[in-house]
């Protein structure tokens, strides 16, 4: 007797070629999440481009997912005294990476002379020097402090000077980091991720990221244990004895 095997060959192609097809779709589906396209930041600067002065600043950043993690940015964007802040966005691996030391600081800015800078930096520096917001006082050390005017004193909360100001020589550390594109994290290293401003201004952030690795450390431990207790059981089915 001869069967017929085309259409059953047929058939398992079929299913083959949709298999792959579907495959194909949800790695593409995948990837297209993972390629967020346009720098996040870049698209805002483009939204500001007729304000004469902004700043954006990554306020949170979060990573979920094991397997295939997400990543995801969160930035309050500040046009004068104006506050606003954005959801959360999701981003490019490579781009979370990049920032990750940033928490709390500016990715760009724009200031009342035109000038946009996209070098990370505390937030505040930007207003240092504007006489708008306020000026230059000379201390009995012979050296000159910045002071924000009484309306904007907030700021210099925010930045954690405690209401001393800002050294001249310290805004000017800052301004030479700044012209050749390189990150400033303050004149100790009070500001980004790693910065002891930043920890204090972030409970959350940290609080999450300790969760996470307490998280981690019990998975390990989780495999670690299951592994021994299957290799004592092998051991078990064979015949050997680990003693009373």
């Amino acid at each position: 007797m001869i069967f017929n095997t085309t259409n059953r060959n047929n058939s398992t192609l079929s299913l083959r070629e949709k298999f792959s097809l579907l495959f194909f779709l949800s790695a593409a589906l995948f990837f297209q999440g993972c390629g967020v396209g346009q720098n996040p930041v870049e698209k805002i600067q483009n939204e500001l481009q007729n304000e004469t002065e902004y700043a954006i600043i990554l306020n949170d950043m979060r990573e979920e997912g094991n397997f295939f993690p997400s990543y995801y940015h969160q930035y309050r964007v500040d046009l004068g005294e104006h506050k606003t802040m954005r959801p959360f966005v999701e981003v490019d691996e490579s781009y979370f990476k990049k920032n990750a030391a940033y928490l709390g600081m500016g990715l760009a800015s724009k200031t009342a002379d035109g000038a946009v800078s996209t070098t990370p930096f505390p937030n505040g520096y930007q207003y240092v020097g504007n006489s708008q917001y306020g000026r230059w006082r000379n201390n009995d050390s012979g050296g000159s402090m910045w002071e924000f005017y009484g309306k904007y004193m907030l700021m210099s909360q925010m930045m954690n000077w405690a209401g001393f100001g800002l050294s001249r020589n310290h805004y000017n550390n800052y301004s030479s980091y700044n012209s050749t594109g390189r990150p400033y994290y303050g004149p100790k290293g009070e500001y980004g991720t790693s910065g002891t401003v930043t920890k204090k201004q972030k409970p959350d952030f940290f609080k999450r990221k300790m969760a996470k690795k307490a998280r981690s450390q019990s998975r390990f431990k989780n495999k670690v244990n299951q592994r021994m207790g299957r290799s004592k059981n092998t051991f078990r089915s064979r015949g050997f004895s680990f003693g009373k």
